[in-house]
């Protein structure tokens, strides 16, 4: 349960998708790298993403107990534009330079881990498991 709550926190998908590996024909990097560079020209796929991760930060610090559809909302707004964001980044990429990262193993690695804490962070916006007596809210508490 506790490795659950970790890979679903909207943190650790920013984490995740920040350090994406992409491989260049020449060179690669993080994709928090390709983000941020892009921000400066105004790129899609940076704006998708610089504010897919806004969209995340910013549900998990709404108060929890008023804003529970916004917060299902904006997560999944998130992460779909965050999604995006990788989509278009590889859409856009006429020449192939960058599509080393579909083919090599840990760049791809890195994609589909990133996908893997995005589903578990979908999940865990709208499945709070509560616990059935109260023995099991007193050890639940106590994590």
């Amino acid at each position: 349960m506790k490795l659950f709550r970790i890979l679903s926190h909207p943190y650790t998908l920013i984490f995740c998708f920040s350090f994406m590996i992409i491989s260049g024909e020449s060179i690669g990097g993080f994709y928090i790298m390709y983000i941020l560079l892009g921000l400066l020209h105004g790129v899609l796929h940076s704006l998708l993403g610089f504010y897919g991760m806004l969209a995340l930060i910013i549900s998990y610090h709404l108060p929890l107990k008023r804003n529970i559809f916004i917060r299902q909302i904006l997560n999944v707004i998130g992460i779909a534009l965050l999604f995006a964001s990788v989509f278009f980044f590889f859409q856009n990429d006429k020449a192939h330079y960058n599509w080393g990262t579909l083919e090599q193993g840990l760049p791809m690695f890195t994609l589909m881990f990133t996908a893997l804490i995005a589903v578990c962070c979908l999940i865990g916006t709208f499945w709070k498991p509560q616990p059935k007596n109260d023995e099991e809210q007193g050890v639940l508490s106590k994590v």
